[in-house]
């Protein structure tokens, strides 16, 4: 196979690949993955960083500012506004739910972040970061149950797993380059919890009797919550109890420099661990069996909503009592990428990731296209592929003057209204860069991947 068809190839799999994907939902930044010169690409593979910085240094809070937001539906999608001004949900809404809503959201500061090398092939880093997430994936049972009510001789299965954490990170890591082909890293993460909800198990069985719409509820349910019952005394209990939730984490990557002239493929495992969770301790159960529950559905905001949170409320029989310590494990991540340089300018990647926690899952998969004007910038397009909108384009900016590196990602452009939105993200940079030495050019036996002449 000739270059010129071999670089073609390469790139129609990519595009088949983005199309037998389309069923991936919205994500946190992935396009700062891609640039391999930016420090903040070592966050989704420890083995990334490219460049031949012998130290960098993070400006601290702006050197490392993300926040994300996925809403699985927008508001335009669920609800409108009637004549008299009231608000109503659209019965619509129910054809684009499908097995579950994920509802998520994230953010990360970095507080302090440097790296150096010691010798070309080694890098050491060190960053200690404010990081919080929230999870949660609504099953479209439980959606279609408050949009419409219950229906007769139905029986539902209700699942749901909520998770929302802030805590403190402080992380070393290091990447070793073994050969022209090869690049490691892994980092190790020192957690301290500030505030957590956690529901590790939530099973709700819902069976509609055929000819009264009454329903029986079996319910077991628990969620465990660390220090946010005293935040209205004292708001500041997070900060004073988070050395009481100490936890770990890791993270590893690799990346291969494959035969194929161009194209480079990594794998990496993030976040995966724990916080162990000790301070202001208070949970809630539900254990019911079989207990009568009458519901009719929600149609209209502005009626009696209080009435019906009190009667869901009491119904599934909550109890609260003070909890005992508990493990709640961090979103863990795995991603997969591939990019192939077709010139020396332009760049073509895919990047796949899969999110878990408990029974909570997120996919997702980005394309994208970057193209490089010298050492100094750099701009990537690219697409999240949604399971129910495709095209989601995402924008990326990178500039080198100097000593300063600047990074700028928005995520799913598609609506600039929050009201059609149904995910957003946003994240920069701003990092120093110093070489000390000057790192050697090697020769190449033979024109590169970008001589258009083979």
């Amino acid at each position: 196979m000739t270059m010129t068809k071999q670089r073609y190839t390469i790139l129609l799999l990519l595009f088949a690949v983005a199309g037998f994907s389309y069923q991936s939902r919205a994500q946190e930044s992935t396009l700062k993955h891609f640039f391999t010169q930016s420090p903040l690409s070592l966050q989704t593979n420890p083995a990334n960083l490219s460049n031949d910085a012998q130290w960098f240094f993070g400006i601290p809070v702006l050197s490392n500012f993300n926040i994300n937001a996925n809403m699985g539906v927008s508001y335009s999608d669920m609800f409108r506004r009637t004549p008299d001004n009231s608000i109503q949900v659209k019965p619509s809404v129910l054809d684009k739910v499908r097995s579950s809503i994920p509802l998520n959201g994230g953010a990360r500061v970095d507080l302090v972040s440097f790296g150096f090398r010691g010798h070309p092939q080694h890098l050491i880093t060190f960053s200690t970061s404010v990081v919080a997430d929230v999870s949660l994936a609504l099953p479209g049972d439980a959606f279609r149950l408050l949009i419409a009510g219950n229906r007769p001789g139905e029986a539902l299965n209700i699942k749901m797993n909520p998770a929302a954490s802030a805590y403190f990170e402080t992380a070393i890591g290091y990447s070793f380059t073994i050969n022209d082909s090869w690049k490691v890293g892994a980092r190790v993460k020192y957690l301290l919890g500030m505030a957590n909800l956690y529901g590790p198990s939530s099973n709700i069985i819902l069976n509609t009797d055929p000819t009264d719409y009454s329903m029986r509820l079996r319910a077991d349910a628990l969620l465990h919550t660390s220090n946010l019952s005293s935040l209205d005394s004292d708001p500041l209990t997070p900060l004073k109890r988070c050395f009481d939730n100490p936890g770990f984490a890791f993270d590893f990557g690799v990346r291969y420099n494959t035969e194929i002239e161009g194209l480079s493929v990594g794998l990496s495992l993030i976040d995966w661990g724990w916080i162990n969770w000790t301070s202001d301790l208070t949970s809630y159960e539900a254990k019911l069996a079989n207990t009568e529950f009458v519901f009719t559905g929600l149609s209209n905001l502005n009626g009696n909503f209080q009435q019906i949170i009190d009667t869901l409320k009491n119904s599934f029989g909550f109890e609260k009592r003070t909890g005992t310590s508990y493990r709640a494990p961090l979103p863990g991540k795995i991603y997969i990428d591939a990019t192939y340089d077709l010139t020396q300018y332009d760049k073509f990647g895919f990047l796949f990731g899969t999110r878990a926690l408990d029974h909570f899952s997120r996919t997702t998969f980005t394309l994208m296209y970057n193209r490089s004007v010298g050492e100094w910038l750099s701009v990537s397009l690219g697409n999240n592929f949604m399971r129910s909108h495709i095209f989601n384009p995402s924008m990326a900016l990178y500039l080198k003057g100097g000593t300063f590196q600047f990074f700028l990602a928005v995520e799913n452009l598609s609506s600039v209204s929050a009201t059609t939105a149904h995910a957003a993200g946003l994240h920069f940079g701003l990092n120093l860069t110093f070489n000390s030495k000057a790192q050697p050019v090697k020769e190449e036996s033979s024109p590169r991947f970008y001589d258009h002449t083979q």
